[in-house]
């Protein structure tokens, strides 16, 4: 049998009190670490300016260059004009309910800038928006409304409902860049 040496063990006067304040120790480290290294998730939307591709738009189109008017809450996620080969007018939008709503014009009625703004789209017959005949295409998780007049093309298409889309298309006008 061992014989005891007279020391007392250490670890036989440790309480749960001690326990408890060194995990209290360990825990508010813990959380000043976190304080100090948290950073907040941005926005994955990036917001762009209108301004620029719209001034060059309306220099270099040959059609009345076209912008949604009055969408509250849409955040303009893309926006260019390309002049070559055909001219393309084009804007991107987020709405409120986190859908996309694209808007695009062209001085051309070939089907081959139609097939982009037509993916996965059946035709569903026409519907009159402010006095214009417009296409109506319907799809499973796409929609598109198509306005061709005096050999431009509009579109009006996304994932938005298909009346989100007839109030895009009702509210298009003629727009200026805005003074800088």
């Amino acid at each position: 049998m061992p014989e005891p040496t007279g020391r007392p063990n250490a670890r036989l006067a440790q309480t749960v009190g001690d326990m408890g304040r060194s995990l209290a120790v360990v825990i508010a480290a813990v959380a000043v670490i976190l304080l100090i290294t948290h950073r907040a998730q941005p926005d994955p939307v990036r917001v762009v300016s209108i301004n620029s591709p719209l001034m060059l738009a309306n220099m270099q189109a040959k059609f009345p260059v076209e912008v949604p008017q009055g969408r509250e809450g849409y955040r303009l996620t893309s926006a260019r004009f390309a002049g070559k080969p055909i001219p393309v007018w084009h804007l991107g939008y987020v709405t409120p309910d986190t859908q996309y709503v694209e808007v695009e014009q062209s001085a051309t009625t070939k089907l081959k800038f139609l097939e982009a703004q037509l993916a996965k789209t059946a035709s569903a017959g026409t519907t009159v928006i402010n006095g214009a005949t417009w296409n109506v295409y319907n799809g499973d998780t796409q929609h598109a409304l198509i306005r061709q007049v005096n050999g431009v093309t509009t579109a009006v298409s996304g994932t938005a409902s298909i009346n989100e889309l007839k109030a895009v298309a009702g509210s298009l006008a003629t727009q200026k860049p805005t003074q800088l």
